[in-house]
Formats: structure tokens, sequence, C-alpha cells
């Protein structure tokens, strides 16, 4: 009777323990799978960080290749705007020196017909003198002086070419007058254009240098942006990396958790069956 008693307590505490068995294997089965999940969202984080991280990396080294090429534009366009504004400084400057020699040109021009119009009045004092010796001469001859009238009437005529010489050379100094005068206003006229053209070319020489200093803050904003983003993509790499080493390590875990989840609930079953 107490032999009976005894094997029925054993089977009772083996059907006990068999149950137990199963219990735990399966709450450790049910542990090993929430701990795979976790592990396959981990390797799902990592995934998506690490694709951030390659974006990052691309963009940051679009970035830094645009912000090299837009420094490079900078620079050549300030080397434009300095050619071009050193032309613009020589082309005012020889503008102005141009208009400076048309004045000079033009006050020439005005002694120059100054003297045409001294020519002129000796002209015609000379003619004047010419007519009077004449008409002395003729008065001479009257009173039966045949010699001087005669020398007279040579002395008034030739007076009369040196004052008919004088007029003509009045006509040809004055049309030189003029000739200058046009000329010194032909060169004021070149020395304006030049000055202007050279004006033209400082602007022009200023808004390139003001691109210039655009291109390169432009190209120091996106240099910056690059940086920052391969920064970026560094972090996302760590993130991923850590993330990824997690995620194994937990569907690693999981899975053993799984495992010896099955083994118990094998022995616990094997037990309950013997106890049966």
């Amino acid at each position: 009777m107490a032999k009976s008693k005894r094997v029925s307590v054993s089977k009772t505490k083996l059907a006990e323990t068999g149950e137990t068995l199963e219990i735990v294997g399966a709450v450790a089965q049910i542990e090993g799978t929430i701990e795979m999940a976790s592990g396959v969202e981990d390797l799902e984080v990592a995934r998506e960080v690490a694709a951030i991280g390659v974006a990052e990396v691309a963009a940051g080294a679009s970035d830094l290749t645009r912000a090299a090429d837009v420094a490079v534009v900078a620079d050549k366009v300030q080397q434009l705007s300095d050619i071009v504004g050193a032309a613009g400084i020589v082309d005012v400057a020889e503008g102005v020196e141009m208009v400076m020699k048309g004045e000079n040109v033009k006050a020439m021009g005005t002694i120059v017909s100054m003297m045409s119009k001294e020519e002129l009045e000796r002209g015609l004092a000379l003619a004047r003198l010419a007519g009077e010796l004449k008409t002395v001469g003729d008065v001479i001859a009257v009173l039966d002086m045949p010699v001087l009238a005669e020398f007279l009437m040579e002395r008034g005529a030739s007076l009369q070419d040196i004052a008919s010489d004088q007029i003509l050379r009045f006509t040809s100094t004055r049309a030189l007058a003029g000739a200058i005068q046009e000329e010194a206003k032909g060169i004021q006229e070149m020395g304006e254009n030049e000055a202007a053209e050279g004006m033209v070319r400082m602007a022009v020489a200023e808004a390139a240098a003001e691109r210039s200093r655009e291109l390169s803050e432009e190209s120091g904003v996106l240099a910056a942006r690059g940086v920052d983003e391969l920064m970026t993509a560094a972090v996302a790499k760590d993130i991923a990396g850590a993330a990824a080493r997690s995620g194994v390590t937990k569907i690693a875990e999981g899975a053993n958790e799984i495992g010896k989840g099955q083994a118990l609930e094998v022995t616990g079953e094997a037990l309950e069956e013997r106890a049966g």
C-alpha cells in the first residue's frame, strides 16, 4: 500500500514538473519570438538609417563638388572683373588725356585765328597805304615830277602786292584755324567716347566683382552644407551599425530562447507521457 502511494506521488510530481517545463518552454519561445521581432525592427531601423546615410553621402559629395566648381567660377569671374576694371581705368585715363589734348589743340586754333585777324588788319593797312601812295603819285605827276611820281607809283604797286599776299595769307590761316578747331573737336569727342567706354567697363567690372562675391558666398554655403551632410552620414553609419548589431544579437538570442523553450516543452511533454 505504501509503495503504491509513493509511486502515485512520484507520477504526480513528474506530471507537474512536465507541465511546468512546458509552460517555461512556451514562455521562453514567446520571449524569444519577441526578442527576434525586436531584432527585426532593429535591422529595419538599421536599413532605413543606412539609406539615409547613403543619401547624405551622395548629397554631401554633390554639394562639395558644386562648391568647388562654384569657387572656380567665382575666381574666374573675379579675374575677369580685375582685367575689365583695369582696362576701364586705362580707357578713362586715356579719354581724359585726349579731352585735355583736344582743349590744347582748340586753344592753338584760337591763337592761329587771332594771328589771321592780325594779318588781315596788316594787309588792309598796307592796301590803304598803297592807295595813298598811288594818289600822291598821281598828284606829283600833275605837278610835272615824273621821276618821283614813277617811284611813288612803283612803291604803291609793291605795297598793293604785299597787301594782297597778306589778305590771301589771312584766308589760308583762317582756314587752318578752322581745321585745327575741327580737329580739336574730333579729339575731344574721341576722348569723351573713350572715357565713356572706360566707365562702362568699370561698371561691368563692378557687376562682375559683385557676382564673384555672390558665387563665393554660395560656394561657402554649399561647402558647409556638404560637410554637415557628410557628418550626418557618418552619424547615420554609426547608428545603422549599432542597430544592425543589436538586431542580429537580438535575433540570435531570440532564436536561442526559442530553441531552449522548444527543448523544455519537448522535455515537459515527455515527462507528462511518462507520468501518464
